[in-house]
């Protein structure tokens, strides 16, 4: 009898180091699946954003010519200097950016965008426009900057393209 009470006992132990071997991989498996689940939620969360950014940026080319006075329009031509922030970068311009409601299935989401004269460019196109020569090849360009408007703990995404008419 005392051999037989010994072997209850490591079946025991052995069981228990089953059962906790056996937690822990479901803990994980459960922790795994958790952080799947947030990357594919911020993976859906940064395409729709990235959705009405170009969205919106397809709505603010086809606002050529821009008109002045408007709010998102900048007239001024660019200096690049030492210590000055781009346009795009300034927190103060996006509070007078023009918007515009993009909705993606069925959900209302809001894109921003502003516009930057940046003068005569020659065309890329044409390689004999030469501006010296013929001063009528250049073409009038613009930087539009296009994001969705951010949003606490989400995703935000912004473009640009340099545009010529």
């Amino acid at each position: 009898m005392t051999r037989f009470s010994k072997s209850r006992g490591i079946a025991l132990i052995v069981s228990l180091l089953l059962l906790v071997a056996i937690t822990l991989m479901a803990v994980s498996a459960i922790r795994n699946t958790t952080m799947q689940e947030k990357m594919s939620g911020n993976l859906i969360d940064r395409e729709v954003a990235k959705q009405v950014a170009e969205a919106t940026l397809t709505f603010a080319s086809t606002q050529l010519p821009f008109v002045n006075g408007a709010a998102w329009y900048t007239a001024a031509l660019p200096v690049p200097a030492p210590g000055v922030q781009d346009a795009w970068n300034n927190p103060l311009i996006w509070a007078n950016a023009g918007t515009r409601t993009v909705t993606i299935n069925g959900v209302n989401h809001t894109g921003e965008f502003i516009v930057e004269n940046l003068g005569m460019w020659a065309s890329r196109q044409d390689p004999t426009c030469k501006p010296r020569e013929n001063p009528l090849c250049e073409r009038q360009t613009y930087r539009i900057t296009a994001r969705n408007a951010p949003l606490n703990g989400r995703s935000s995404v912004m473009l640009q393209v340099v545009w010529r008419i």
